[in-house]
């Protein structure tokens, strides 16, 4: 077996640039490079502001417009708004009876689209109660949880100035298998939704980590998708046992104003 001589070697970390790695080769600091580079990734990982990117659904938003052109939602409903999970909750209509209910989820949305199009599909529905599940995708994609936060304030606010008695539940993340990389961040996230709504008369917000998870966050059996990322219809009654309290107090508190 051949041997190289001492000092001979190349660093090969492969998220320096090939044309650096002969340059470090006898670099006293090069033992400690990697440790090095995995903490400036570690800095990059909230670092994406999403706000300055555009806004990527506007088939999903036009499709809600031609239903609601076609069908016109009631006024006065309560509007599920958000991702994926807001959008797959199929039963909605009939766990959520006798109030009405819009649903306006769109899959892989950040806040920022949530807000950016939410004058085409929250505010023209004058809705009663919002509830509002988003933020996610955002830290996925490396935004930051203050960033969601501060968004999800500011989607409160401008539902607040068009209508200012509507009433928002706001939902936490979800500590999803798939995304446990990312559920730091996410605690992050939910405890400013938990702000919001100790700020503000009108908000509400709900752990829904409560019913999909254990304590500790280990999922509960039968509460996910084999995608590791989704509830299943399982998780989906869990969550409705902490959300229809919650959203049926916001609906008794402005009744007078609908």
């Amino acid at each position: 077996m051949k041997v190289k001589p001492p000092g001979r070697e190349r660093f090969s970390h492969p998220l320096l640039p090939r044309s650096l790695r002969p340059l470090l080769k006898d670099h006293p600091m090069k033992p400690l490079l990697p440790l090095v580079l995995a903490g400036l990734l570690a800095g990059c990982a909230t670092n994406r502001d999403l706000a300055s990117e555009p806004l990527r659904m506007s088939q999903d938003i036009a499709a809600f417009e031609e239903s609601d052109r076609v069908t016109p939602p009631p006024s006065g409903a309560l509007l599920l708004s958000g991702a994926s999970t807001m959008r797959l909750w199929k039963s909605a209509q009939a766990d959520f009876a006798p109030m009405p209910v819009i649903n306006r989820g769109f899959g892989g949305s950040y806040t920022t689209e949530v807000a950016g199009y939410m004058e085409r599909i929250t505010l023209p529905y004058r809705p009663r109660v919002v509830v509002l599940h988003c933020g996610s995708n955002d830290i996925n994609a490396g935004d930051s949880a203050d960033r969601v936060v501060a968004r999800t304030e500011s989607y409160f606010l401008s539902l607040r100035r068009v209508h200012p008695d509507a009433a928002l539940v706001i939902l936490s993340t979800i500590h999803a298998p798939l995304r446990r990389s990312k559920w730091d961040e996410m605690r992050k996230a939910d405890d400013g939704f938990r702000a919001i709504a100790a700020t503000h008369r009108g908000v509400r917000f709900v752990d829904i980590n409560e019913a999909l998870n254990f304590p500790g966050d280990e999922p509960r059996p039968d509460s996910y998708l084999k995608d590791d990322l989704h509830p299943t219809q399982a998780g989906y009654e869990a969550m409705l046992r902490l959300v229809k309290p919650a959203v049926e107090a916001a609906w008794r508190e402005n009744a007078k104003a609908y």
